[in-house]
């Protein structure tokens, strides 16, 4: 039977791999997968009720449990095997600052035709079964994620082209904010909301490389 698979990489391409691929030793009974949309209400004063205006997708995310044993009783355990330290490199893999990183691993999720990629949010350790002498030997073990890509697959995956969306972008050399409020939203006037809305102090003499969120914007 094919095994769930955790993957720990340090940058956000899931290029560079920073831990050996970890291979559960039971599969987890259940996962549970959530999506969630964010809105901006656009609400009159005094008003009851409004309209909402689609601002962005909230981060997927993959919770489940699964059990680490090591009384004998599952196939392919050996003796020396010990629940403290599989816990121990399943907490380096996925919890554990990665120094090249800088920063906890991104995790890469495979099993069966499942692949997750994303961020450990939380990690619950339930010892179970003790020895005679207080050495753990059954564990349970709860992980979530959130869902994670790099800027390039986010833009692939969801297209940025309604001016009812969130974008973020980039300003290249030779580029105004002018400019791109009026190929975003069609409005060059726009422009002093977005460095509103961007924490600038004026909307000229933007740095090439600057990042932009131009929002969702009626004219």
């Amino acid at each position: 039977m094919e095994k769930l698979k955790l993957l720990a990489y340090t940058d956000e391409k899931y290029s560079v791999q920073h831990e050996e691929k970890l291979t559960m030793q039971m599969n987890p009974n259940s996962m549970k997968f959530g999506k969630g949309i964010v809105y901006r209400e656009n609400k009159e004063l005094g008003a009851t009720s409004g309209t909402n205006t689609f601002e962005r997708y909230k981060p997927e995310t993959l919770s489940f449990d699964f059990e680490i044993d090591c009384t004998g009783i599952v196939e392919g355990t050996v003796k020396s095997d010990r629940v403290y330290s599989k816990v121990q490199t399943l907490e380096n893999t996925l919890y554990t600052y990665n120094s090249e990183g800088h920063r906890p691993s991104y995790v890469m999720i495979l099993y069966g035709e499942l692949l997750f990629k994303g961020q450990l949010k939380s990690m619950n350790v339930d010892y179970t079964l003790f020895n005679a002498h207080g050495i753990p030997l059954r564990v349970k073990v709860s992980l979530e994620f959130n869902g994670f890509r790099g800027s390039e697959e986010e833009k692939k995956k969801y297209s940025k082209l309604s001016p009812d969306m969130s974008r973020l972008i980039v300003l290249k050399e030779g580029e105004t904010l002018a400019a791109l409020c009026h190929k975003i939203y069609g409005d060059s006037l726009l422009v002093r909301d977005v460095a509103r809305f961007n924490n600038l102090n004026g909307f000229r003499n933007i740095l090439p490389g600057t990042e932009l969120l131009f929002p969702p914007l009626k004219k």
